[in-house]
Parts: structure tokens; sequence; C-alpha cells
């Protein structure tokens, strides 16, 4: 599969705006193996998450873009999908996106010797931090953090 890389690339900036306009982000691009085949899977997200409309109408539209409009047809399966609930929040834009939901922050170094804190997910400028069940606003610069991870509460 020559030119990996630079298909990723230009799938990313065509399908991006499509996503987009239907109130979603296209996080990744991915070509994979799995069982025998590879797979182009593109992962998108909103807030609130991801279903199965959302998935479709991306899917009908990126298919044709990337097949009939880019002529790419190195994958033998294509997906549309969600980047799963528990995912890590890599990007200041991604906690933008899931805002207010419960997250888990882990901190490189830890403050008066507390690396995790749990609560409401909150950005502000550049820094992300939660709101706690103490009601506790902690803000964290984003080179201060090793991971934000949305935590499902049931």
């Amino acid at each position: 599969m020559s030119g990996i890389k630079e298909n990723r690339k230009v799938i990313m900036e065509l399908i991006a705006p499509v996503a987009e306009s239907y109130g979603l982000a296209l996080l990744d691009v991915l070509y994979v193996h799995e069982g025998g085949r590879t797979v182009l899977r593109l992962i998108i997200d909103k807030k609130g998450g991801i279903g199965i409309g959302d998935c479709e109408l991306v899917s009908e539209k990126a298919d044709l873009l990337i097949s009939d409009g880019l002529g790419f047809e190195d994958f033998d399966v294509f997906e549309v999908s969600s980047p799963g609930l528990d995912r890590p929040l890599n990007t200041v834009e991604d906690c933008i996106r899931h805002e207010g939901e419960w997250a888990r922050i882990s901190l490189y170094r830890g403050i008066d010797g507390v690396k995790r804190f749990y609560g409401s997910l909150v950005v502000e400028n550049e820094t992300v931090g939660v709101i706690t069940e103490s009601g506790d606003r902690m803000l964290f610069s984003w080179d201060d953090i090793a991971q934000v991870k949305r935590e499902i509460v049931f």
C-alpha cells in the first residue's frame, strides 16, 4: 500500500469539511489490517456522542469522494465509526467538544501530592480542567496534562 501516509492526509483534508457540515469532527483516518483485509476507517465525533445515523451520513458522502473522486482503492473495507466512549481526549478541541461531561485528568506532576482529578470537564482559553463534585474548579495548562479521559457515568 504505497502512499498510505499521503492518502491519509488527502482524505483528512477532503472529508473534514464534509464531517463539519454535519456538525461532526473527523478525528482520524486509519488504515488497519484485520482478518486478512485492509480496512480504511474514518473516526468521527461530536458533543454528546456519535450515533449510527451520523456514521451513515458521512459514509455515504465520503465513500463516493474517496473511491470515485480521489480514485483510492487500496483497501478492502470502508468504515466510519465513533472513537469509543472511553478514549483519551487528545487535544483542547477534543475537550471543548466534550465540555460538561465527566472526565478524569491525570497530570505529569502532582499538585500538593495529587495527580488525578475527577469532575465535570471545563475549558477556559488554553486551560483544561474539571469542576469537582465539591464544586472546586481545577484548571491546568495543556502542557501539564498527561491524559484526559471521559468517565462513563450510569
